[in-house]
């Protein structure tokens, strides 16, 4: 077996271990056990793909997505929060008069379409995976990579290490203010192989166009990474939405709906980058062949929109009224 399965397998391992550990063992060791448990699983993701497509895994890649992504994601939504101030608090009647006349129906939005709502959405759907995909591959041009599997090997850890950062904020943030820290360690651990694949599209995008300066596809290769993390971040923010809307007293199962789904979603993901790892061992210029006589493909498409399901059908329950106009 190769060896960096061996210890991919021991990392993602250690992580569960470290967040049963933050779980059950005494609180002293609660933020260390968070912070191994938030760090493990992505570094777990780049040890795995790089025995696939046989590259050291280059760690100054995942230090850049780690600092120089997290660094111009921060600043990108700095510029989104300084246009909140501006708009909704500095002219906030007509800005929700503005909002108001673009929503659709009152009954869902009464509840769910606060300015601050669709700020949030605008917020993680469109400026965050933008943003966030330019700062990782601007980070993952830290280890200089020198061919396609390269690239790609340097993008998948430039999104770990981006995740490895963000995870730990999101989790010892959770911890500190006194929120379900416990739900966002599984949520950002189930959904690890987002950030790593969509990243490992983008650079391998760029470093596609550094060769033959093919516009089209360096668009279609980010377009389709951004479209990973867009879709991630906006069906994770619906069941957000709906479960805060419901109200713990309402529907106590909503959280073990948003984990499951998210373990779902994240598992498609994860069959989707380890198929893409496959595709660029091998020297296959498409990312993810789509053959219809094909069982196994069929399945995952079918996997994949069916999971779609979930976040509409939480809405429904939510809001009943707002279908039935």
């Amino acid at each position: 077996m190769n060896p960096r399965y061996v210890q991919a397998a021991i990392v993602a391992a250690a992580g569960v271990f470290a967040v049963a550990w933050a779980l059950l063992g005494p609180p002293s060791v609660a933020t260390a056990a968070l912070v191994v448990g938030s760090a493990a699983m992505p570094m777990a993701i780049v040890l795995a793909v790089s025995g696939l497509v046989d590259r050291n895994p280059p760690w100054m890649a995942g230090v850049g997505g780690g600092t120089i992504g997290v660094g111009i994601a921060l600043a990108g939504h700095a510029v989104v929060f300084a246009f909140a101030y501006i708009f909704f608090l500095g002219f906030a009647k007509a800005g929700v008069e503005i909002l108001d006349v673009l929503r659709v129906d009152p009954s869902l939005t009464a509840v769910a379409g606060s300015p601050w709502t669709m700020l949030l959405l605008i917020e993680l759907v469109a400026v965050a995976p933008l943003t966030e995909e330019l700062g990782k591959a601007v980070g993952a041009s830290l280890s200089r990579p020198a061919d396609r599997p390269s690239a790609f090997m340097a993008g998948v850890a430039a999104g770990s290490g981006f995740a490895v950062a963000e995870n730990i904020l999101y989790a010892l943030g959770g911890g500190f203010l006194g929120s379900s820290w416990e739900a966002i360690v599984l949520g950002r651990m189930l959904g690890a192989a987002v950030h790593p694949l969509a990243s490992g599209l983008v650079v391998m995008g760029w470093w596609e166009w550094r060769q033959d300066r093919d516009l089209g596809r360096l668009a279609r290769r980010f377009l389709a990474g951004a479209g990973v993390h867009a879709l991630w971040n906006g069906s994770i923010v619906v069941l957000g939405i709906v479960a805060t809307a419901y109200g713990s007293a309402a529907f106590d199962g909503s959280g073990l709906v948003s984990l499951a789904y998210s373990a779902a979603l994240g598992a498609v993901a994860g069959a989707v980058l380890w198929r893409t790892a496959v595709s660029v061992a091998v020297g296959d210029d498409r990312t993810v062949p789509f053959d219809a006589g094909d069982a196994r493909v069929v399945a995952a498409w079918t996997v994949l929109a069916a999971s779609f399901v979930v976040p509409v059908a939480m809405l429904v329950l939510a809001f009943p009224e707002f279908v039935g106009r």
